[in-house]
């Protein structure tokens, strides 16, 4: 059963085993706690604070009142399940089972719930991203009827100066951040959730270059930039190999002291040579799934 009203202390007490309640009963801070201990055992640690939960449900158009946290026979959290929605779909994200409460299919219940309250909604998709070699979450994806889409890549660069050589010579770059949204409507379609352009407004702090070569070629980069990071790369589909390269190199090469995280990079994308090249690097893989309600 859900929860439909806030429970007091005793009410929490006498719940039974298969109770679930909004997220958004829980501060961010709570949350926090939640996530990260049904998280401390997961294959790629992501451990999170308040402020970077409240930024990333913000970022990510998560619903706390449609994300839930699972409850044990006593009351106390065991679980939860975040869940986003744009329009007619929705997004699973950081489920999760507190490791010494797992093997009751608390993770299968939570999944079930949110899909069935997206069913009644009108949804018309779920999608999801599962690292690859989580067996037993993707399994689970599987039995609820979730699909393979493609295979994604999280690629790293260190913090560091380009190589002599790597910044091609005599290329213009102008600052772009009055325009980059408008430009952003001309990107490649189908970015994960993370990377849509919806995401990138909510984040904030986008910035955008233009870099024109010597032979004419013109074209545009837009990224975050944060004091100790950069992310949310998106390239200008029309640009060539010498010029995405170049549109990648010149990032670094005006901010060479953040280190660098994109995320969910298809695998067979063609801008990856260009990565490689300047240092980029394999974290681990994803792999989208969509489940049509």
């Amino acid at each position: 059963m859900i929860a439909s009203s806030p429970p007091d202390s005793a009410e929490m007490a006498a719940f039974p085993a298969g109770t679930a309640v909004p997220a958004a009963r829980y501060a961010f801070d709570r949350l926090s706690e939640i996530y990260n201990a049904a998280r401390v055992d997961y294959i790629v640690p992501m451990p999170m604070n308040a402020k970077r939960m409240e930024e990333y449900v913000r970022s990510y158009d998560v619903r706390l009142d449609e994300s839930l946290v699972s409850l044990d026979e006593e009351g106390q959290p065991n679980g939860i399940c975040m869940f986003g929605e744009r329009g007619d779909r929705g997004w699973i994200t950081r489920l999760g089972v507190i490791p010494e409460r797992r093997r009751h299919r608390t993770g299968e219940f939570l999944l079930r719930a949110i899909v069935d309250r997206a069913r009644e909604r009108g949804l018309r998709q779920i999608q999801l991203e599962v690292i690859q070699g989580n067996e037993p979450a993707y399994r689970l994806f599987r039995k609820l009827g979730f699909v393979d889409v493609r295979e994604l890549i999280v690629i790293r660069r260190p913090p560091g100066k380009l190589k002599d050589g790597q910044m091609p010579a005599s290329v213009l770059v102008e600052d772009l951040d009055s325009d980059i949204f408008t430009l952003l409507q001309q990107r490649e379609p189908n970015p994960s959730w993370v990377e849509e352009t919806a995401s990138l407004k909510n984040a904030g702090g986008i910035r955008g270059l233009r870099l024109t070569l010597p032979t004419g070629e013109s074209g545009w980069i837009a990224f975050q930039r944060t004091p100790f990071m950069l992310t949310h790369f998106v390239l200008d589909p029309a640009a060539g190999p010498d010029l995405t390269y170049a549109l990648i190199a010149g990032v670094h090469f005006l901010f060479p002291v953040q280190d660098t995280s994109i995320e969910n990079l298809p695998v067979d994308h063609p801008a990856w040579v260009q990565y490689q090249k300047l240092g980029y690097f394999e974290a681990f893989r994803r792999i989208e799934m969509v489940l049509a309600l």
